[in-house]
């Protein structure tokens, strides 16, 4: 159904929220789960200097899951948050899909016209949606952040 020009367009928009949510991501790990991550394995350092060479291994490793346990949470969290984020983008897109498909009749379909027309419906309500979504960016984020705290 779609044309070359609007797969163009689509693919542009595709690329530019992917590159948002990848510069968004990346700094959440950069200032969040590294240092988290830090943290942990200091933490886990600790564990073994508190054993010493007497300490029992099971206490060593009990020590060592309690330091993990932020770092784990933190990461179930961005991926949760990411992927609810996927989730809504998705449905949009199949919703822009489904109203494009709503408005063609077996008599558009030869209609160069015609199709232009719902595919500009098509791509207004497509741009709509990943204008939405940039803009659930920085709230996202701040879940995410808040979840870290």
């Amino acid at each position: 159904m779609a044309s070359p020009e609007l797969q163009s367009k689509v693919n542009q928009l595709t690329a530019t929220i992917e590159g948002d949510l990848t510069k968004m991501v990346d700094e959440i790990e950069r200032f969040q789960l590294r240092p988290l991550g830090r943290k942990m394995h200091a933490c886990i350092i600790s564990c073994y200097d508190k054993a010493g060479k007497n300490g029992r291994k099971e206490q060593i490793e009990q020590c060592s899951q309690q330091c993990q346990i932020p770092n784990q949470k933190a990461a179930a969290a961005t991926q949760q948050e990411i992927a609810n984020f996927q989730n809504r983008l998705n449905r949009a897109m199949m919703q822009c899909n489904d109203e494009a498909q709503g408005m063609i009749t077996p008599d558009m379909q030869h209609d160069s016209r015609k199709m232009k027309k719902v595919e500009g419906s098509l791509l207004n309500c497509i741009q709509g949606a990943v204008n939405k979504s940039t803009a659930g960016l920085k709230p996202m984020k701040q879940r995410i952040e808040s979840q870290m705290s």
